[in-house]
């Protein structure tokens, strides 16, 4: 299945996620492994949602992962 969305909340329990810049693959893996990259893409979209959301966003994919 392939899910195009504007929302994280939408995509964060997926099994993997492409991130996109300027129409370009930037990263892909699991949202858990892409969150380890502090400096990456998609790390910075979901600290960018405020403490509380990016925490619980985090959560969501962590536990996903486990």
């Amino acid at each position: 299945m392939l899910i195009i969305a504007h929302r994280l909340a939408t995509v964060i329990d997926s099994d993997r996620i492409l991130v996109m810049d300027s129409g370009k693959g930037v990263e892909f893996d699991h949202p858990h492994n892409l969150l380890a990259d502090e400096e990456g893409f998609f790390t910075k979209m979901v600290n960018a949602t405020g403490a509380e959301t990016s925490k619980q966003l985090k959560n969501i994919a962590k536990q996903k992962f486990e």
